[in-house]
């Protein structure tokens, strides 16, 4: 590969979407992943946030994600003790985006879509089961030592995206922490066939309760819907399951037993990297920060963090820019974690998974019964959303600091 390609480092959904995208831009791209992407039955990341929809028309797969995905446009909030009901249209952002609907569709159809892509274009070169074990850079490029089954590889290429995660192996190498705050609770996410629409809720919504607060979803057109609560994670977890049919048993009717197929644990973190920058090696998406799930702004920040680095790239690689504009990126997209991606989805699990204070979840209602009584109050609430997109890093208004 010749020296200005990349070389991306993760084949989840961010990394897979960030070499698209690099592809389409005229870039040489070799993606490097442990694993190849495969159908699973494990609950893995599935909401794509009504803010990602024009990207991902941008990026050509759009149609396809919809043919196989759950579109919705209302967002209901279902208090369980008594009923109570509000709602969010996203239609009340008609006028500001594209695209006013969030995107159901599970990680592994996203999956296929975008290899499918990545295997028609020709300046892409996809290395599966294979494993970083090293880099090395210089003021040209960097030299990526990988294991493989077929022996020890070497990739070279002008800069290295590690977007492998919250144990990012590139992060590692470069000698960067992720430092932040672990939350006391994990998150049970369960895949389950129950009829949650017959309760009450919409294709999207969040349970409030000072015990029992969780996100519903839908998943597909078949019936099977996610479940996901929080427990302390001093609990052990091979009992995860038992303890699961304690839940279904306080909030489901009496008698109703939803049919769990499949369910995974995961700690809960707020932690973002110092820099996403180390000279030619770069960080997107999980590798650089995590946040908790319940605000859907972890998948949607990791995709605009792309969209970013992209526009930098390509300004160095096909337009000589100066590489400030990379430090530009690093700085920004940062920010946006620091300052609205980590407080809003703190703010929500709060709310979700920790509203049990003395009239904590009354006065909480109080602010949603408000944010949802007039078109104008719902649109200030969702329109927040859109600050996950920073402005074009090529603006001379968006310096670093």
């Amino acid at each position: 590969m010749s020296g200005s390609g990349v070389i991306v480092v993760g084949g989840g959904p961010h990394g897979l979407l960030h070499a698209l995208a690099l592809a389409r831009a005229h870039i040489d791209v070799t993606l490097l992943d442990v694993r190849r992407p495969t159908p699973t039955a494990t609950p893995r990341a599935m909401t794509f946030h009504w803010s990602m929809m024009k990207g991902l028309d941008e990026l050509g797969i759009l149609d396809d994600a919809l043919a196989r995905g759950l579109v919705h446009r209302i967002w209901s909030l279902n208090v369980l003790d008594g009923g109570e009901r509000m709602f969010f249209d996203l239609d009340v952002l008609a006028d500001d985006v594209e695209y006013p609907f969030t995107l159901h569709l599970p990680q592994e159809s996203l999956s296929e879509i975008v290899v499918g892509r990545l295997q028609e274009m020709s300046n892409v070169h996809l290395a599966w089961d294979t494993r970083l074990t090293g880099l090395d850079q210089d003021d040209r490029g960097v030299t990526v030592r990988a294991a493989s089954p077929d022996g020890d590889q070497v990739f070279r290429g002008g800069w290295v995206v590690g977007a492998d995660g919250p144990k990012s192996a590139v992060r590692r190498a470069v000698g960067l922490g992720l430092p932040g705050i672990t939350w006391p609770e994990r998150f049970v996410a369960a895949n389950v066939r129950y009829d949650f629409a017959a309760l009450g809720y919409e294709v999207s919504a969040i349970q409030l309760d000072q015990r029992d607060g969780a996100l519903v979803a839908q998943i597909d057109a078949t019936g099977l819907w996610r479940y996901t609560y929080a427990e302390n994670v001093t609990l052990p977890e091979e009992t995860v399951g038992e303890r699961m049919r304690e839940v279904f048993g306080r909030v489901l009717p009496t008698g109703d037993e939803p049919e769990v197929q499949a369910w995974a644990a995961h700690r809960m973190h707020q932690r973002v990297a110092d820099t996403f920058r180390v000279g030619r090696v770069l960080l997107l998406g999980d590798a650089a920060h995590v946040t908790n799930p319940t605000s859907g702004y972890g998948l949607a920040g990791g995709f605009f963090d792309s969209v970013s680095l992209v526009e930098a790239l390509s300004a160095v690689v096909h337009d000589g820019a100066s590489d400030e504009i990379v430090d530009r990126y690093s700085v920004v997209r940062r920010r946006v974690f620091t300052e609205i991606t980590s407080p809003v989805s703190s703010d929500s699990k709060q709310l979700l998974w920790n509203s049990d204070g003395p009239g904590r979840l009354e006065a909480e209602l109080e602010r949603l019964r408000r944010a949802t009584s007039t078109r104008d109050r719902q649109r200030q609430y969702l329109i927040v959303g859109c600050g996950l997109e920073s402005p074009s890093l090529r603006s001379p208004s968006v310096t670093p600091q």
